[in-house]
């Protein structure tokens, strides 16, 4: 269930540390789109089995289970976007 919520973490600490330790660079930019393709697939993964739970769930306490882990995969997927965002603009 705090699969994404996870994701959402490392991915902060990452790119903030990676901006601390290279600021302005293009390896920065270039490391954070790496880091924010990365996280991006781990929520897209988290999505996905959550989404097999949720079908393959025969008990309403184990669906809430999945939909509680997908709703947290879907919050961390646009935080991760949200974040590396502005490597886009820059």
């Amino acid at each position: 269930m705090m699969g994404g919520l996870l994701v959402w973490t490392v991915h902060f600490f990452a790119i903030y540390i990676v901006a601390s330790v290279f600021p302005g660079t293009d390896l920065a930019r270039i490391l954070t789109s790496l880091l924010t393709l990365a996280g991006l697939g781990a929520d897209g993964y988290l999505l996905w089995w959550a989404a097999g739970a949720m079908k393959a769930s025969g008990e309403e306490v184990q669906h809430w289970k999945a939909l509680i882990a997908a709703m947290s995969a879907a919050i961390s997927f646009v935080a991760v976007l949200w974040q590396g965002f502005p490597v886009v603009l820059a």
